[in-house]
């Protein structure tokens, strides 16, 4: 039987405000977090959770519960990682401070600090702050922590991974040592472990699992599409949707920027949420957003934190996210509150093992998609031109200008029906986008049953450690439980080992091998590419190069950095890197940044 709110003990104030904004049953990270959070005095917590999952009210409504009304100092803070994220929360808690007879604010960057310095001054009970501004005003003395009884660190591992380690560190010294730390985080990185391990103490910590996160309202797909075509395939998505109103993801600023620009020189309504905005800026684009004046917002994963836009219906990922949470952090914004939505992942079929990761690890299915064909377009537009003709002569019922009635006049039939065909055409098909459709096609056909649909992974052992064919084949049975039947394809050579397999089977090959070593000598699994000759005496193999693991340095687990930094092919990342093989790049890198930008 599902719990729901009244079987919580909450102030009769708050339960009438639940009921009086419709809020029934608690989400999976409010149901374990909640009753702990109200009950136990005196310990700290550490909440798990992804971003949709119900956070801010999982420690919003206990916090309530812990102010002294009668006590205007501040007795709680609460520190999010972005001024939009802080605004949120305290949108989302004020309802229930309020029915309570609890001051809140929200004080971050962009606004008035003398505001802010008056409201501080003459007594807020629960201040919502971003890191930067609420240090501004611990060193100016405004804020006391005489009082301050507990501490929330919301997001807290996007702090760390915006650079905001030291901000928090001050934060977390500032307050009392006799407070309590509520720490919220959708990971548990070294630096969620470091703030867990330093300053917090018996701890009580919850976690909604991977598989709670994953909604089933969410539809998702991957399509494979060329660097260059990407533009014309996100339009082709976009327009033949019933109704698009979403986030379309980016990777950087520029990226962001300059798809956001061809978009609006398409005549799409569109906005553009990225760090080198102003705050009045991105209120801007917000509020278009949320009244329906934009349908369509290019962003990158921060400047998006903490945005709660609701009825979205479609998540386009323009490459796939480099961090496997950013995933989840981006399809999650749609299909929530019951709705269902749409996530579209932009990959190249290099891509095709690292999603195969991301499904295994968040327990969910990603499906191909093809994109949509000109036909297909063309198929809507008429649609609307039907439409538009069949209201444009219920319009003309009414009385007509006798001039225009004599023009008409002067044309006859053939003439008047040529006249409305070229209308037609010329408002509704001549901006239908001409991209060759073989550059869709023969890239969607790549994840089917061809050869590109093959794998190959390399082991550094061979013949001369004295092993053979037979015992890697049983080695790799017994290590990755995989069924030895699809295990046909191995060539063991003196010093390398070279097995071809599905994409999806290569992935949980290198995740099962890792750090794993035979006949002594460590496996080092990598994946193999077509990209570049190299000397096969060198290691390499048919001219082929090979990937580390996926291209990512770990401590131990044998995976290589390759091809020299962020300069580096990225083919597991994005959309815009790893031009190998002689072709023209479609992306350029700029000279001042070390993010690469698309070529509208």
């Amino acid at each position: 039987m599902n719990m729901t709110f009244k079987e919580i003990n909450f102030d009769p104030k708050v339960q009438q405000a639940l009921e009086t904004l419709g809020f029934a049953e608690p989400t999976e990270i409010q149901k374990r977090a909640i009753p702990v959070l109200l009950e136990k005095r005196g310990q700290d917590f550490h909440g798990q959770a992804q971003t949709g999952t119900g956070k801010t009210l999982a420690f919003g409504l206990p916090l309530v519960h812990r102010i002294d009304v009668n006590n205007k100092a501040t007795q709680a803070l609460v520190v999010a990682p972005t001024r939009e994220l802080a605004v949120q929360i305290c949108e989302s808690i004020t309802p229930f401070a309020r029915a309570m007879g609890i001051s809140m604010k929200a004080i971050y960057g962009g606004a008035s600090m003398e505001e802010q310095i008056r409201a501080l001054k003459k007594g807020v009970q629960i201040v919502v702050g971003t890191p930067g501004r609420v240090n501004d005003h611990l060193r100016r003395g405004v804020m006391k922590r005489d009082q301050l009884e507990t501490l929330v660190l919301d997001e807290a591992d996007i702090m760390l991974d915006m650079g905001f380690k030291e901000e928090v560190e001050e934060i977390i010294k500032f307050s009392r040592k006799e407070r309590e730390i509520w720490l919220f985080s959708a990971t548990v990185k070294p630096g969620i472990r470091a703030i867990m391990n330093d300053h917090m103490k018996n701890t009580t910590s919850v976690s909604v699992s991977k598989q709670q996160v994953s909604t089933s309202a969410v539809k998702q797909y991957y399509c494979i599409v060329p660097s260059k075509a990407r533009l014309s395939a996100l339009c082709r998505f976009i327009e033949t949707a019933p109704e698009f109103y979403g986030f379309i993801f980016c990777q950087t600023k520029l990226l962001t920027a300059e798809v956001a620009d061809a978009l609006r020189r398409r005549s799409y309504h569109v906005g553009c949420l990225h760090g080198d905005m102003s705050q009045d800026q991105r209120n801007a684009v917000i509020k278009k957003f949320k009244n329906r004046e934009y349908s369509v917002v290019v962003a990158t994963d921060v400047a998006a934190r903490g945005l709660d836009i609701q009825d979205l219906t479609h998540v386009i990922n323009f490459s796939l996210p480099e961090d496997h949470e950013s995933y989840v952090h981006r399809t999650g914004r749609t299909g929530r509150a019951g709705k269902d939505g749409i996530a579209i992942t932009f990959i190249n079929k290099h891509d095709v093992r690292t999603l195969s990761m991301i499904q295994r690890k968040f327990h969910i299915t990603v499906e191909p998609i093809v994109v949509p064909s000109r036909e297909d377009i063309i198929a809507k537009r008429m649609g609307q031109a039907s439409d538009y003709l069949t209201q444009f002569i219920a319009a003309a019922q009414t009385s007509t200008h006798p001039s225009v009635a004599r023009l008409v006049e002067q044309f006859n039939e053939t003439q008047l029906h040529t006249l409305v065909t070229r209308f037609i055409q010329e408002k509704f098909l001549d901006s239908v986008d001409k991209e060759d459709e073989s550059v869709f096609t023969s890239s969607s056909s790549s994840a089917g049953a061809s050869n590109s649909d093959r794998q190959e992974i390399m082991f550094a052992v061979g013949t001369d450690d004295g092993l053979d064919r037979d015992e890697i084949v049983e080695f790799l049975v017994t290590t990755a439980s995989l069924d030895k039947e699809k295990l046909q394809k191995i060539r063991v050579l003196n010093r390398r080992t070279f097995i071809e397999v599905a994409p999806d089977m290569a992935a949980a090959i290198v995740e099962a091998t890792r750090g794993a070593s035979l006949a002594g000598r460590p496996l080092r699994a990598q994946f193999v590419e077509d990209t570049q000759m190299r000397d096969s005496r060198g290691g390499g193999f048919g001219g082929r190069r090979s990937h580390g693991g996926g291209g990512r340095r770990s401590s131990g687990g044998g995976r290589r950095s390759f091809g020299g930094g962020r300069n580096e092919s990225r083919r597991g990342s994005g959309s815009f890197g790893g031009n190998g093989g002689g072709r023209k790049p479609e992306f350029r890198k700029d000279a001042q940044r070390s993010d690469f930008s698309w070529r509208g």
